[in-house]
């Protein structure tokens, strides 16, 4: 071997990320120099030389690369929407950058996040997801841009001036956007459609889908930004599972739990939380009721709606809303009886919830409720936001043998709340009120059965 150059064998290992090269770097450069001794060759071909380029640039796309990437286009979104909603000063200097956050950055990096979420399930292959993630950046760059001009666009129809600089190019760059896009979503559908066993006429196929499908998803993600959140937050939660990212659930060197000892149940508890359960429900099922009527006929009889149904549809939201509380109690009464999660689990979304919607009660009853935005409105959507995080993230099937764990979760419930709340929450958390009846049935016909076999708890010696 004195006639081989190791050093040029291990420069490939620069194009690999460090955790792949601490576990399997050395096994792959003795690999390459034993092929090479037996070839009589110093260097690696080109041949090695582009796959170790394209699998080490693949290596880096994996679980944490889908979370990073999904928590960016979360940000984009948040970013654009408070730029957009919130701050008004600085003209086109600062609401152009916003909008090109929320239609180009925001898309492509939930489009990369997919990618990466893909290759890390062994969905897709390295050079297919190389060629879709540039494809989904310059698609992305594409949108942003079309975005921009559409708004220049607008600005100068308004003005009488013609379209001109992007404006003028909105129409070709959205083109240019779609057959990108159209590219990414072939090399990432046809994987799919090969593994139900289509075989060559997978590609095919997955071309006609991408054709159809590139410009649906283009224009819906254009004009409802806040799908690209959503989407995000589904790749999100996903790429933290455990098995996404590799991860054993079982630590090493636990101890295997001790037999089941049975230990005697509490009915009279059981009995009880059923009873407070379903007189809470009742109570909300009763102000959702009069809340519905209120919301769509009070302005029929009600003293002070007086014949307007703007006033009276404020008046039965405030009703919904505070007829929610007792509602979401109700809720976490019946959560807790299962014992399953901690309290702190079941009673911190419902407090956060039930703030939520106190916020928008009084939010609506002190203003006009002409959906303005106020800082009693964000108050009610973080709040709410906070509820959805902590209920998705505390079930969250993460590994506690793993520091990571905690800051996984800290993460992803961060970027789930600031994304429903500036995102969703603004537009959607006053009719949520709408949903206290259908929440108060649904506890109401949750069975509650009283057992008189022992109940078994696991863990516990006699």
């Amino acid at each position: 071997m004195s006639g081989l150059d190791e050093r040029r064998f291990r420069r490939l290992l620069a194009w690999y990320p460090r955790s792949w090269r601490r576990a399997h770097g050395d096994v792959l450069i003795a690999m390459m120099l034993d092929e090479a001794e037996r070839t009589g060759r110093a260097g690696p071909t080109g041949a090695e030389t582009r796959s170790a380029i394209v699998h080490g640039l693949g290596a880096h796309l994996g679980a944490t690369a889908a979370i990073v990437a999904a928590s960016l286009a979360i940000l984009a979104t948040a970013a654009g929407q408070i730029g957009i909603l919130f701050i008004t000063g600085g003209g086109q200097a600062f609401h152009e950058p916003m909008l090109f956050a929320m239609t180009g950055v925001a898309p492509a990096a939930t489009g990369i996040a997919l990618v990466a979420l893909l290759r890390a399930v062994a969905l897709l292959r390295d050079g297919a997801a190389l060629i879709a993630i540039v494809s989904l950046a310059l698609a992305g760059v594409c949108s942003g841009l079309a975005g921009i001009g559409w708004s220049q666009g607008f600005d100068a129809a308004d003005a009488g001036l013609p379209q001109t600089g992007l404006a003028g190019m909105t129409v070709p760059l959205a083109g240019a956007g779609v057959l990108l896009t159209t590219i990414a979503f072939a090399l990432l559908i046809a994987p799919a459609l090969r593994r139900v066993g289509l075989g060559r006429p997978a590609g095919l196929l997955a071309i006609v889908v991408a054709i159809i499908a590139a410009p649906v998803t283009g224009a819906f993600v254009f004009f409802s930004p806040g799908t690209t959140a959503v989407v995000a937050i589904v790749v999100l939660v996903v790429a933290a599972l455990p098995r996404t990212r590799g991860v054993r659930r079982d630590v090493p060197g636990a101890v295997a739990p001790a037999a089941p000892v049975p230990v005697p149940a509490a009915p009279h508890s059981s009995v009880g939380g059923a009873a407070l359960s379903r007189v809470l429900a009742g109570i909300a099922l009763s102000g959702g009721a009069v809340g519905m009527a209120w919301a769509f006929a009070g302005a029929a009889w009600s003293s002070t709606a007086r014949g307007d149904d703007t006033v009276a549809m404020r008046e039965g939201i405030v009703i919904l809303a505070v007829s929610m509380i007792p509602a979401l109690v109700a809720l976490g009464v019946v959560l807790r009886r299962s014992r399953r999660r901690p309290g702190r689990d079941v009673w911190i979304p419902v407090v956060a919830a039930a703030t939520g919607f106190l916020i928008i009660a009084t939010e609506y009853l002190v203003t006009y409720g002409n959906g303005d935005i106020t800082i009693g409105w964000v108050g009610a959507a973080a709040a709410i936001g906070v509820a959805l995080a902590w209920w998705i993230v505390a079930r969250m099937p993460l590994s506690t043998g793993y520091g990571s764990a905690t800051g996984i979760r800290v993460g992803v419930g961060l970027a789930i709340a600031l994304a429903y709340t500036l995102v969703l929450g603004l537009a959607l958390t006053p009719m949520l009120a709408f949903a206290t009846p259908v929440l108060a049935l649904v506890v109401l016909v949750l069975p509650w059965r009283r057992s008189s076999a022992p109940s078994l708890v696991v863990g516990q010696v006699a």
